[in-house]
């Protein structure tokens, strides 16, 4: 490979040190201040630089426009890349044939007194014709594969489509912006072809460098070997001139936003409704800051089906409540998320915040404009701002001033312990950092209600506490009504009122924390908690329930909260708590051991793990059914419990839920 590569740079290299090696060096200034050479020099040079900047201001919409998806635009990319492919000459001879005199345009403008051939105006079309797909192509490239995330962020803090694109976009691909022009700006300088099929070759008028090193070529050799080197330096001084790490200020503020923007959808459709979260309890508001600010957080109610992501969910979190999210992965969380903030459309659905309805038959408020702050996963921090102009983004896109938006992000910086980062750019702040800094950016909105889709699921322990603590404080401070989506039990328990659990799309459970994480009704929310599920057959009644695994034993318990709806005979749970579970050496000849649990199961460990002072043992059931029991060290040697032992685990039929199943059943398998 190494061989190839230097075949390769030889090929490259090679014909640029022959020529190097026919120049006469030192009367190269006297050959280049001769009068056809400075004609030749100082018109390549304004007819290219105006092609370029033709080429940038028509170029970017068309790489913008490319970017997207829509019909035939894979033909439109296609037409875009033909004049790099084509012979120059032929690009020369579609220009006469299209604006030449006799051509249909060509002949209109003559009408009108306008002649576009053999012009100066000729040379420019012919660059920009040879030139501008360069730009095109290395822009729409990377506007294809850039990360969207931060735009999204932008436009949720209230971002119109103009600042969206001025202030992220283009700076988000900025290198390929810069390099595209490079090349489209040395594509001019170098136009042979094309300029002189459409353009002529008159001195002064049409004739460039390029024409004038061939005209040159067999009259006067060393002048146009002079011009050579010349138009060789261009090219490596603009072309090496992308490849060079420039220094870049902080970003500056945005200026006020252009009005108006896109409505983002999704084809969702309207029909069943789920079983709705019961309005929570207006809480108090904590902090000192409580008692000098009115709460903002508002009621808000979501209610909307996706047949596109399989999502039917109908909830409610109550004003200055904090509801926890749960579910797993797939269970349609995000979606309520973009949903809430404005980024995916109801179709048919409601969103309510308070007595303002944001999504419905009424109409549609964007991302931005809903008095909704959300934080993702990614914190989406502006790496080419400031942490001071990063929060301030949000204040300046409501069109406050300058002064004002950058006092109010100093004082949320300072309220989450970064007013010390202020100055640092976005690309160099830590994940906590940026976690930190994300959260003063979606406060600085004044938001009614704040979505927290996982912020801290990328953060190790500490940060995670630290942001916790500080989500908790903040919201506290300010009343605000908080979404959070998670699957950390250290969410719910530190930040969560009220728990809603997701499951298949739609509301399985809901209620306040103490209740879910106590009594869990959903396999879900048992297993975030640590307890066993079991699937089964109902049996027994409401006095004395039980459940009947698919191997015949009977697990008796205590009936659930939905006992009364349920029928023998139909599916059914139960909930067995690791501290419900005793292990036992398996007994010989099907003895068991007797005694007020009543219920034992054989079992065979698969898994051991330690948690604190206990050591948590994974069981797996005749029925192949996962249990989970939480014994001492001395138990484990005691015992001598490791994985495939064989062993019998007796359960306390007190502390044991039997209850029926949801239509979503957990995978019955260990």
């Amino acid at each position: 490979m190494l061989a190839l590569a230097l075949l390769g740079a030889c090929a490259i290299v090679l014909p640029f040190v022959g020529v190097g090696t026919r120049v006469s060096w030192t009367e190269l200034p006297t050959l280049l201040m001769s009068d056809a050479a400075t004609r030749a020099l100082g018109l390549s040079l304004r007819t290219c630089l105006i092609a370029t900047a033709i080429s940038v201001v028509l170029g970017v919409p068309l790489a913008l426009l490319l970017s997207r998806q829509w019909p035939g635009v894979r033909i439109g990319r296609v037409l875009t890349v033909l004049p790099m492919t084509m012979p120059p000459v032929v690009a020369g001879i579609a220009l006469l044939s299209t604006l030449g005199k006799r051509s249909m345009l060509g002949s209109t403008l003559e009408a009108l007194g306008v002649q576009i051939s053999f012009t100066t105006t000729a040379v420019v079309i012919a660059q920009v014709f040879v030139s501008m797909p360069y730009l095109v192509v290395t822009l729409e490239a990377a506007l294809r594969s850039r990360d969207t995330h931060a735009e999204t962020i932008a436009r949720t803090l209230g971002a119109r489509e103009w600042t969206v694109l001025t202030r992220i976009t283009l700076p988000l691909v900025g290198p390929a912006l810069v390099r595209g022009t490079a090349l489209a700006l040395g594509r001019s300088l170098g136009e042979f072809g094309a300029t002189i099929a459409f353009a002529g070759s008159k001195e002064g008028v049409t004739r460039t460098m390029p024409l004038a090193i061939y005209l040159e070529r067999e009259s006067d050799t060393a002048t146009s070997l002079a011009l050579a080197v010349v138009l060789i330096a261009m090219s490596f001084i603009i072309v090496g001139a992308t490849n060079v790490s420039w220094p870049s200020a902080v970003a500056r503020l945005p200026r006020p936003p252009h009005r108006g923007g896109a409505t983002p959808s999704d084809p969702a459709r309207a029909g069943r409704t789920a079983r709705p979260v019961r309005p929570a309890r207006t809480g108090g508001v904590d902090g000192a800051e409580a008692g000098r600010r009115a709460p903002r957080g508002r009621d808000l109610h979501v209610s909307f089906a996706s047949a596109v992501r399989d999502v039917d969910v109908d909830l409610e979190v109550g004003a200055g409540r904090t509801a926890a999210l749960i579910g797993p992965n797939g269970s349609g969380k995000s979606t309520v998320c973009e949903v809430v903030a404005g980024l995916l459309d109801a179709d048919g659905g409601r969103v309510r915040l308070g007595e303002r309805l944001l999504d419905g038959p009424g109409g549609f408020v964007p991302a931005g404009r809903r008095g909704v702050a959300l934080l993702s996963q990614s914190p989406g921090v502006f790496g080419r701002m400031s942490a001071l102009d990063n929060v301030a983004f949000g204040p300046r896109c409501r069109r406050i001033g300058v002064r004002a938006a950058r006092a109010r992000a100093r004082a949320e910086l300072t309220a989450v312990g970064a007013d010390h980062l202020a100055d640092r750019r976005g690309s160099q702040l830590s994940g906590g950092q940026s976690a930190r800094v994300a959260l003063a950016r979606a406060l600085a909105t004044d938001p009614a209600l704040l979505v927290l889709d996982e912020p801290m699921a990328a953060l190790d322990v500490t940060a995670r506490a630290q942001m916790r603590a500080l989500v908790a404080r903040r919201t506290a401070e300010q009343g605000l009504t908080v979404l959070v989506v998670t699957h950390d039990i250290l969410d719910v328990t530190a930040l969560a009122d009220d728990v809603i659990v997701l499951q298949g799309g739609r509301v399985a459970e809901y209620g306040s924390a103490a209740e879910v994480l106590t009594a869990p009704t959903s396999d879900f929310a048992a297993r975030l908690t640590g307890t066993s599920v079991l699937t089964g057959t109902l049996e027994g009644d409401p006095a004395s329930p039980a459940l009947r695994l698919e191997n015949g034993a009977l697990v008796t318990g205590r009936p659930g909260e939905d006992w009364g709806r349920a029928a023998a005979g139909g599916p059914g749970l139960a909930l067995v708590p690791p501290d419900a579970v005793a292990l036992y050496p398996a007994s010989e000849g099907g003895a068991v051991p007797h005694g007020s649990p009543r219920n034992t199961l054989t079992v065979t460990v698969t898994d051991l793990e330690r948690s604190g002072a206990l050591v948590t043992v994974s069981l797996r059931t005749e029925a192949d059914q996962c249990l989970t029991a939480a014994v001492t060290a001395g138990a484990v040697a005691e015992l001598g419990i490791k994985a495939e032992r064989r062993l019998e685990a007796v359960v306390k039929a007190v502390q044991v839920r039997v209850l029926p199943a949801h239509s979503h059943q957990p995978d019955r398998q260990c």
